[in-house]
């Protein structure tokens, strides 16, 4: 099954069961009349399992002690939908190795976000049922007590390069280059990576996002910020699975903290 088709539209009749995995999450239908039930999984071992299948009908449920949501959706309503979408919060990552850039330079990092699962219900007019991530991540904060903002802290590392490990859909991949125009030698430590402004594209093997190009001018300088509007170019890239949960313009201004604290966002 291709990263795409794991998306698709899927149908079911009042008495039917769907399971579908993506990554470390089951996610179990069940329609009973004009309702549709939801519940999730969450399988050990989060960060080694890669697995993914569209919804795909079961006789019975396989778990118990499953919480369940209830929507009322008309019994008229037969088709269940799972997209990808950013998380709620902007993201905290680290280089996989401590980088410097000097002045007049610009380096690209790969950053490997965990996604968030949105559910809808219907098909002309599809409604919204729920949103849950895929992986519990923890909390951190970015910045300073006054204008630092609540994030969510990756684990993975921001790399330099594409690894050729298996695809995995639970994650998108976000490039983001830094230039450093600045007049002194940049550290980068961390990035800060508003999530919140970015796309989701179905690629041949990855689920990807736009393009983010940060310009540092220096600690007490605004920094460029631009958003793409186009897809990544590393790999074919499909359709538009979820548009950004806040659209943005696609250059900002933002002030830095500190030459090692990057914003990537407003």
């Amino acid at each position: 099954m291709g990263v795409l088709d794991i998306w698709n539209r899927s149908n079911i009749g009042s008495g039917e069961i769907l399971r579908s995995q993506i990554g470390p999450l089951l996610l179990w239908f069940r329609k009973i009349e004009d309702e549709l039930h939801v519940a999730f999984e969450r399988l050990p071992d989060p960060d080694t399992i890669v697995d993914a299948t569209g919804p795909v009908a079961v006789n019975v449920v396989e778990s118990e002690g499953l919480d369940w949501g209830r929507w009322i959706v008309g019994a008229e309503t037969n088709v269940v939908q799972v997209l990808p979408i950013m998380p709620d919060r902007p993201v905290v990552v680290h280089p996989e190795l401590p980088v410097k850039i000097p002045t007049g330079h610009k380096a690209l990092f790969f950053v490997s976000i965990p996604i968030w699962l949105r559910v809808l219900a219907g098909e002309k007019k599809p409604i919204e049922l729920c949103e849950v991530p895929v992986l519990i991540l923890s909390n951190t904060w970015f910045g300073d007590t006054m204008s630092g903002e609540l994030c969510y802290s990756l684990r993975s590392r921001a790399r330099r390069q594409i690894t050729d490990s298996e695809p995995n859909p639970s994650r998108t991949i976000c490039p983001v280059k830094i230039r450093n125009t600045s007049p002194k030698q940049l550290n980068v430590e961390r990035l800060c990576v508003h999530v919140e402004h970015l796309k989701t594209y179905s690629g041949g093997k990855n689920l990807w996002t736009n393009g983010i190009t940060i310009t540092f001018r220096g600690e007490e300088q605004v920094s460029k910020i631009e958003y793409s509007s186009n897809p990544p170019a590393f790999e074919p890239v499909g359709e538009i699975l979820s548009e950004a949960r806040t659209p943005v313009k696609e250059t900002i201004l933002k002030r830095s903290i500190g030459s090692f604290k990057l914003f990537s966002g407003i």
